[in-house]
């Protein structure tokens, strides 16, 4: 009981944190920049969003604050549609206070913890993945991030019974790959299909493709589409720095406001939906800071938990791939936690011989 009220607080006082975040940097940038677009919301059809563009209402807050008979008048929409539609926008992108005593009883009914099927994972995640957060793996190339996704993803499936979307914008997830994992969890055919058909593959390669993705799984939930024993429990995404960076600088002037889109939708899928987020990041090095992970300080505070992975030297003759993680980042646990992981030939976490240890 001492320990559930620990980490309960530890998580109410997280999302109190992330929400201040939110509400301020949201706010400010997130609301005012997002586009209109097919699909936002229950009755915005493409050609109301052409029609709304003609005359320059692009986003949320063009409409929302446009006198709306003027604009029925020029864009000869309905006055009653346009009414519905700012209606479920407001209701959509409006913050709505709440107290720390709700946070508290959601918490205790909600908040489930996931194995990832590596005790030393497990136990530098504080015993695995919460339900309700967003858990970040950063890491240089080939540091094991995709690997580490995969492995949770098909013991959650395989393990834990539980659905799972994998959002992939790198092109690193195969099926061969993905089947492999699948064969050192179970050798019976009937059980490989199983675990397999839990877990659902979207391809997206730019950002809106994404938003559209992440749209799509709040959609399915809230009209009920898929049955409750389909429910998605986690949500991988691999990777987030691969659609936002290229909108970064340069002439893409949205960019920011486009990663906090993101970062909004990601919070709230994983407390609105109870599921566990993990995303994968890259890292920047430079000769004053080091390594350090991309998409700078707002990103940052999107991820409740961060690990940063890094590839060892392996042993020579030895199949498997040695890497280090660190918590970098913990609403609950002392940062500068490491464990060794080792990925064997067929791609999954396997137990290491490395013991926890704390970096002084």
């Amino acid at each position: 009981t001492q320990l559930w009220r620990g980490i309960i607080a530890s998580l109410v006082f997280s999302a109190l944190c992330s929400d201040v975040w939110l509400s301020r940097e949201a706010e400010k940038e997130v609301s005012i920049m997002v586009f209109l677009r097919e699909g936002l919301c229950p009755g915005l059809t493409s050609e109301m969003v052409c029609a709304l563009k003609m005359n320059n209402i692009e986003t949320v807050v063009d409409l929302v604050t446009s006198d709306l008979e003027e604009v029925a008048r020029k864009s000869f929409v309905s006055y009653k549609m346009l009414v519905a539609v700012r209606r479920v926008l407001l209701a959509e992108y409006s913050a709505f206070p709440s107290n720390g005593a709700d946070l508290y009883e959601e918490l205790k009914s909600s908040t489930a913890i996931l194995s990832t099927g590596n005790r030393s994972l497990d136990t530098l995640l504080d015993s695995g993945l919460y339900t309700g957060e967003v858990t970040e793996f950063v890491g240089a190339a080939s540091s094991g991030k995709t690997q580490v996704c995969l492995s949770i993803a098909v013991n959650v499936s395989h393990s834990l019974k539980q659905n799972v979307l994998f959002i992939d914008s790198t092109g690193g997830l195969t099926a061969t790959r993905l089947f492999q994992l699948v064969q050192s969890k179970t050798q019976e055919e009937e059980e490989q299909v199983e675990v397999m058909q839990r877990i659902e593959v979207v391809r997206t390669f730019d950002i809106y493709k994404m938003l559209d993705a992440l749209q799509d799984l709040r959609s399915s939930v809230s009209q009920q589409v898929v049955s409750p024993a389909a429910t998605v429990r986690v949500l991988i995404v691999d990777s987030v720095c691969a659609v936002i960076y290229p909108l970064l600088g340069g002439k893409h002037i949205e960019g920011m406001s486009l990663m906090m889109q993101l970062a909004r939708e990601l919070k709230m899928l994983a407390r609105e939906l109870n599921l566990a987020v993990v995303v994968t990041n890259h890292v920047t090095r430079n000769a004053s800071s080091g390594v350090r992970p991309a998409l700078g300080r707002s990103w940052s505070f999107v991820p409740s938990t961060r690990i940063l992975l890094e590839q060892n030297e392996g042993i020579q003759g030895s199949d498997t791939k040695q890497c280090t993680a660190t918590l970098s980042k913990s609403p609950r646990q002392p940062t500068g936690l490491s464990v060794g992981l080792e990925i064997g030939s067929s791609g999954a976490l396997q137990e290491s011989s490395s013991l926890l240890k704390e970096d002084l």
